[in-house]
């Protein structure tokens, strides 16, 4: 029992709690919304950003790529820097909250969690002997996606990514060849998370896992008043990460599961028990703390706009308004089909166009496909195949472009591009 009188949380503080909730729901769903048209839009022949433009963990995969090897992942635009850079900074003011408040993944698997618990009218937690074990997964993957990133110097992680597939539920060619492992892990995370709350941002986000490494050194959190507290447990109950906020040591939440939705507060009875801020007198409501959120992330995009560095189109859309039809030349792919596969260029390269076969753009083959996988994407017999590459016929189907291209003395670039012209 607590030390001190028991006080309800006021009408007027319900009210901004309703407030607070609607905010970061309407944004969530708007955001989800926003990623699922901007993307649908190149597969519709219109012009729209690609969905790696909209993905701020690209950012982080070129920066690699323009460590190690001097070059900028091809298609990742200036846009995907400016996202990742203010991820980042959120993370450092507010931890997770990029994971609470604004991600559109996280916000699909929220709203199957909601569909979840009116089906099994409970929340279900995974048991704790194998979710102390799955926790880690997603550092695994970080640095999984960190190393290859660094050493292949291309988005290696992008056929295995959900919110990739996500962007591509438009293009069913490309969700069943270039994204089918994605869409796989996509669907399985929704899944999922109508069992377990946010079952890919527990287990599987290599840019959740990121966020919390980075978030630790933040000052903000959620703390709990023990003296207030009456220990109703509304507080766990109310947390889709399934963090034990009511037992937090000392009263500070520090686990890094938590992504700052502000659920806890608002579950709370008792006025002053729980609150989020940077110590136990700087105080943030949860509106406050919403809008905080908001404007750490979208104000440095807003100035980056506004200095003409917030490029999320390709070079070949610049000047055209979004939801412009852009002019398609017969034998021509769709202007607005983006890779699944991106290469490293040079930064001051500029992309040829080529012509596709059966759809497919040089970019989209990825270096691990045999030549026997590429023919058959390319609806092409292996003799054609061969000689538009310059390969003897006794060359080994199952090799892979990779291997072929180095047989070849050339670069994997050099030698897919040859194939289109």
């Amino acid at each position: 029992m607590s030390a001190t009188p028991v006080i309800p949380v006021s009408a007027r503080e319900k009210r901004l709690s309703v407030i607070s909730r609607i905010i970061r729901w309407v944004t969530l769903g708007s955001l989800l919304a926003f990623v699922l048209a901007a993307t649908a839009l190149p597969t519709l022949g219109y012009v729209g950003p690609s969905i790696h433009a909209l993905c701020p963990y690209g950012g982080l995969e070129s920066m690699l790529s323009l460590v190690a090897v001097g070059t900028f992942l091809k298609r990742i635009v200036i846009g995907t820097f400016v996202l990742f850079g203010s991820t980042m900074l959120l993370s450092l003011a507010m931890r997770r909250s990029f994971c609470g408040q604004i991600c559109a993944l996280g916000a699909l698997q929220e709203f199957f969690a909601k569909i979840g618990q009116k089906l099994f009218k409970k929340r279900l937690v995974m048991p704790q002997k194998f979710d102390r074990v799955l926790r880690y997964l997603k550092y695994v993957v970080l640095a999984v996606t960190v190393a290859m990133a660094w050493i292949t110097g291309e988005l290696w992680i992008t056929p295995y990514d959900p919110f990739n597939a996500l962007g591509h539920l438009a293009d069913f060619n490309a969700l069943t060849t270039s994204y089918l492992i994605g869409f796989i892990v996509l669907i399985i995370s929704l899944l999922g998370s109508m069992v377990y709350d946010r079952f890919f941002c527990k287990y599987l986000c290599p840019a959740g896992a990121l966020y919390a490494a980075v978030g630790k050194a933040s000052p903000y959190m959620v703390r709990v008043n023990e003296d207030a507290c009456i220990r109703c447990g509304k507080c766990n109950r109310s947390c889709p990460m399934n963090v034990e906020v009511m037992d937090a040591k000392n009263g500070r939440v520090t686990s890094a599961e938590c992504i700052n939705c502000n659920e806890c507060v608002h579950a709370c009875p008792v006025q002053g028990a729980i609150h989020t801020g940077y110590s136990k007198k700087a105080k943030i409501h949860p509106l406050v703390a919403t809008i905080l959120a908001f404007a750490l992330f979208f104000v440095p995009m807003g100035v980056a706009a506004l200095t003409g560095d917030m490029q999320l189109l390709p070079n070949k859309y610049e000047g055209l308004p979004w939801f412009s039809t852009p002019g398609v030349t017969e034998g021509k792919g769709s202007e607005g089909e983006e890779s699944h596969e991106e290469e490293a260029l040079p930064a001051a390269e500029v992309e040829e166009e080529y012509d596709t076969i059966n759809g497919y753009a040089p970019s989209d083959l990825r270096g691990s496909y045999t030549l026997e996988q590429t023919a058959g994407l390319l609806k092409l017999s292996l003799d054609e195949l061969y000689s538009r590459l310059g390969l003897a016929a006794d060359f080994p189907s199952s090799a892979s472009l990779r291997d072929a291209a180095a047989q070849m003395g050339m670069e994997l670039s050099d030698f897919k591009h040859q194939l289109f012209n």
